[in-house]
């Protein structure tokens, strides 16, 4: 029998979204073709990825709770809209469930593709609510927030994400991404990116031998890589963010050009 990704049952399974069904929502209202960026086919789509390897019950029950409460941050910070203009960002939070709901939704896109499914293992109980927050050298969490883009500095890939402006001189679309990066040097870790608009959610995962001053040295060092990162913590429960010197084109500035070779842009 098949056993669910999360509790570990056998049973029947069912579909899960590895990107929150919302955020596929606040997608299809602009009327754009594109959602985001699919690592695993390699080009920007608009279809809804599932994963087959949960339960109903987590499915319908914590999952869904923690998609909810995902919903209910980037409302709150103004973040679900077709173009985020401002330039700062003040982001409400409870630490843990906004790791659990980070997590989730990495540990659903890492299923995918098969890249890095094992480093979750150790957090799905913490996911699940079960299990106290795992340390800062396990894992932690830092929000960045990228900056918008002036329309006249970006005349060849106006289309079609300009249709997001309506008129603004500026350009900060709700584009999703869920991918992994690395720090050079510094092997000590895999760095899991959710990128949900203008909003980044930076989580390094480290190697279980990392020491808690090591992994200290490696935070610094994303920060250092992403000038502007803040680090959330559980002592926090809000932080202002301001627009760090990338912006979101420099983030899609790979998948802007496959997209304009599909649209037959020049």
């Amino acid at each position: 029998m098949p056993t669910c990704a999360y509790c570990k049952q056998e049973g029947t399974l069912t579909r899960e979204h590895v990107i929150p069904s919302f955020l596929y929502a606040l997608q299809k209202s602009s009327g754009e073709k594109f959602v985001g960026w699919n690592e695993v086919v390699g080009k920007m789509v608009g279809g809804e990825a599932k994963v087959k390897d949960v339960c109903a019950a987590c499915n319908n029950g914590v999952l869904s709770e923690l998609d909810a409460y995902g919903k209910q941050v980037l409302d709150e910070a103004g973040l679900l809209v077709h173009n985020y203009l401002g330039r700062s960002l003040a982001l409400k939070y409870e630490y843990a469930p906004l790791l659990r709901w980070s997590l989730k939704v990495s540990f659903n896109s890492s299923r995918t593709d098969g890249a890095h499914s094992y480093l979750f293992e150790n957090f799905i109980s913490f996911i699940l609510g079960t299990a106290e927050s795992p340390s800062r050298n396990r894992v932690t969490l830092l929000a960045y927030l990228a900056s918008p883009i002036a329309l006249d500095e970006m005349p060849a890939v106006n289309q079609p994400f300009g249709k997001a402006a309506h008129g603004a001189k500026t350009l900060n679309p709700f584009l999703i991404r869920i991918c992994y990066g690395s720090l050079p040097g510094d092997d000590s870790f895999i760095l899991r990116i959710n990128i949900l608009g203008p909003l980044v959610l930076l989580m390094p995962i480290f190697k279980p031998d990392v020491l808690p001053g090591h992994a200290a040295a490696s935070i610094r060092r994303i920060q250092k890589m992403h000038p502007g990162a803040v680090e959330l913590t559980g002592k926090k429960r809000f932080v202002e963010l301001h627009a760090g010197r990338s912006t979101w084109l420099d983030m899609y500035s790979d998948q802007v050009r496959r997209v304009r070779a599909i649209t037959g842009e020049a």
